[in-house]
This record gives C-alpha cells, sequence and structure tokens, in this order.
C-alpha cells in the first residue's frame, strides 16, 4: 500500500486501496486457515462442545506465523502491523472463528511498540499466551490505589470480551496521574471472574477487581507519558473489531445472494424483485463501506495519519452499518434467517455482539466528535 498527498485535509496521507504481496499472503493463508478449521461443521461443534475457544484453530494460528508476521523485527522491517491484523480479522469475520485473535494480537504490537509486560509478547509468540483487553465502561472501570511496590487495582468490568479463552489480561486502569495499562495473569490473587455466553454463544466474562497487586514490571511502556498507550491501543482495537464485523457482513451478503437466487417464488427466484434486489444491494454497499474505512483505519494507523480519526468513522460505520447488513441478510431468509442453527442466523448475532464492544455506536460517535471539534478550521 502505498502513500499519494492530500491536499485537502491537514495533509493527511491517502491510501492505495491495492495489498502488497506479503500482505496479499498473509490474506490467503489466513483464509486458508479459518476455511479449513472454521467452517460451518467445525464452528458448530466447537459451539456445542461448550469450548470457552476453538483450540485447534488458535494451535493452528500460532503455528502458521500470522501473529509474529504483524510484529516488527528492526527498524527496516516493521511488520505488517494493523493492515495485517484487520486483513486476518476479516477472514475470522467470514468464518467465525472462535478464537481470541484480535485481542491477542493488539496487545502483542503494543507490548512491541511500548515494552514492558515481562515475557508476555515471547509467550504470544509462542502461542502459549492469549490475552483479553478490559478498557473502562460507561457505569464500571478499574481504579488504582499506590503501593509499596505499585498499585493496588479495584473495580469492575461486564463484558470481558472471550476473556474465559485468555491466560492474560490487558487491563486499563486509573490513576491519580491518568490512565495507565498493566498486562496481568487472569488467575492473579484478587480476581473473580463470572463467565457467560453471549449472544454469539461464545464464552465472556464478568470481572471484579478486589485488591489486585500491580508491580511496575506489569506494566505496558513503563517509561512512555501517562496516557499515551491508552491513546495507542483504543483505536487499534476498535478498527480490529471492524475488521471481523466487515468479513462477517461480507459472507453473510454473499450467502443471500446465492440463497435469494435459489428461492423460487411464483415460478422464479426472489432476487428477481425489486424490493429483495435493493434490500441486498444495501446491504452489499454497508458491507463494503465497512471494509473500505477499516482497511483505510488500519493503514492511517499504521503509517502516521489521521488514524483516531480513521479508526473511530470506521467503528461507527461497522456498527451502524454492520447491523444494518447482518439484519437485512436475515430477513432475506425468510423464516430461515431466526432459525439459531442457521448459520445465517450466527453472522447476525455475531454483528450484534460486536456492536455494543467497547463502546455502543454512539458512544464512538462521541470519540469521534472529540477528535473531529478540535480540528474545525483546519481544512484547506
Amino acid at each position: 500500500m502505498s502513500t499519494a498527498t492530500s491536499q485537502r485535509t491537514m495533509q493527511a496521507p491517502n491510501m492505495e486501496f491495492t495489498l502488497g504481496e506479503d500482505e496479499q499472503a498473509v490474506a490467503d493463508l489466513a483464509a486458508q486457515i479459518f476455511s479449513h478449521l472454521s467452517g460451518d461443521e467445525q464452528h458448530v461443534a466447537s459451539e456445542k462442545a461448550d469450548e470457552a475457544f476453538d483450540t485447534v484453530l488458535w494451535e493452528q494460528i500460532a503455528e502458521s506465523g500470522l501473529l509474529e508476521a504483524l510484529l516488527p523485527v528492526d527498524e527496516n522491517e516493521p511488520g505488517l502491523g494493523i493492515v495485517g491484523l484487520a486483513l486476518i480479522a476479516r477472514e475470522q469475520g467470514r468464518f467465525l472463528g472462535r478464537i481470541p485473535f484480535i485481542t491477542t494480537a493488539v496487545a502483542a504490537l503494543a507490548l512491541a511498540e511500548f515494552g514492558g509486560g515481562r515475557d508476555v509478547l515471547e509467550n504470544i509468540n509462542e502461542g502459549t499466551a492469549r490475552v483479553g483487553v478490559l478498557l473502562p465502561e460507561v457505569r464500571h472501570r478499574i481504579n488504582a490505589q499506590q503501593a509499596a511496590e505499585g498499585w493496588v487495582l479495584n473495580g469492575a468490568v461486564e463484558f470481558g470480551y472471550i476473556v474465559p479463552s485468555a491466560t492474560h489480561l490487558m487491563v486499563q486502569f486509573h490513576t491519580q496521574d491518568g490512565e495507565r495499562v498493566a498486562i496481568i495473569e487472569t488467575d492473579r490473587a484478587g480476581i473473580v471472574l463470572d463467565q457467560f455466553r453471549g449472544l454469539s454463544k461464545q464464552q465472556h466474562a464478568a470481572l471484579l477487581f478486589e485488591n489486585v497487586p500491580v508491580s511496575l514490571e506489569d506494566l505496558v511502556g513503563a517509561e512512555s507519558p501517562v496516557g499515551e498507550v491508552v491513546d495507542w491501543i483504543r483505536p487499534r482495537l476498535l478498527t480490529a473489531a471492524a475488521a471481523i464485523t466487515a468479513g462477517a457482513c461480507e459472507e453473510a451478503v454473499r450467502r443471500t445472494a446465492l440463497y435469494t437466487s435459489e428461492r423460487q417464488q411464483f415460478g422464479r427466484p426472489i432476487s428477481t424483485n425489486q424490493g429483495v434486489a435493493l434490500r441486498a444491494a444495501d446491504a452489499h454497499i454497508d458491507s463494503m463501506v465497512t471494509w473500505l474505512t477499516t482497511i483505510d483505519a488500519a493503514w492511517q494507523l499504521d503509517n502516521d495519519g489521521e488514524g483516531e480519526l480513521a479508526a473511530f468513522t470506521a467503528s461507527w460505520c461497522a456498527r451502524e452499518g454492520g447491523f444494518r447488513a447482518v439484519h437485512a441478510t436475515q430477513h432475506l431468509h425468510g423464516g430461515m434467517g431466526a432459525d439459531l442453527d442457521n448459520h445465517i442466523h450466527r453472522f447476525f448475532v455475531w454483528v450484534r455482539e460486536l456492536d455494543v464492544l467497547w463502546g455502543s455506536a454512539g458512544q464512538v460517535a462521541e470519540d469521534l466528535a472529540d477528535v473531529i471539534l478540535p480540528l474545525e478550521g483546519s481544512w484547506a
């Protein structure tokens, strides 16, 4: 992906949407792994086995080197970064892969960028560490009190996304000086998990922190200015989640196109009805907007562009447009779309669950406004 100079907004770089050779190779490998190990039958088997995550799929993703390919080797080899992450997450969305990929990948990238977190990055590369991410919620957050050897954390999180599959937690917590981030073990003393099944039938957890000790060695970016790591992590997590939504929407639309072309009513395919065609076309547009804004956000984040602006835009599009797309695909399947065992319904509930992950569409719109309003008057 290449850079071009923009004449419209603050000299922010524009992106070339054509994938490079390495990016295409990663996307192809991810598609191959997910299609082979997370097809409809494998997904249902993993879901009904009540597994916290698909262990076979995770082992293959770890052994393939996809996670390691995202990380920088040195200053001259920056790795595939958030663009690579988005390409893989898109395939995860297509096949509804039940693994903690995006949270672990963002944690690995944060550790590579800022350092810290003991030896967790090495364990992630080996496939033995999986990370859940806890961000503040509207009604809850994790607060810290200074202690002799660091901090003591107290507080709660209602929606710990796929936390039961994690060995570690990347936790944002509030101190007197501002927001910090640490990576700690999920079984550290004082952490109470209340596991539940979400809309997607994935395993999540509500968490309670009661005097959980955190040391300086647990911090991500201990030498960085307070708040910098937090500001770096959130837009990348939202972009990664949007990529899953994009993949799920694209596959739902593809299956709906096939279904409406084959389903006969009054002697002709229902796709020939204008109402069906228009609804499907709108769903296709929504899914494409979701993906294009997402891959643009990933590229902006990797190339020091207007990353926050692009990330919040992509996340808002994923929540608004993604919902419309899977709602349409479910409706266009008629009564079959409401069948809990129909895979088209699984795309619907996955996207609906992602719709509220790390903030609702309204909250993301507020984040977007916070970025845009200070820029008023800065456009040429």
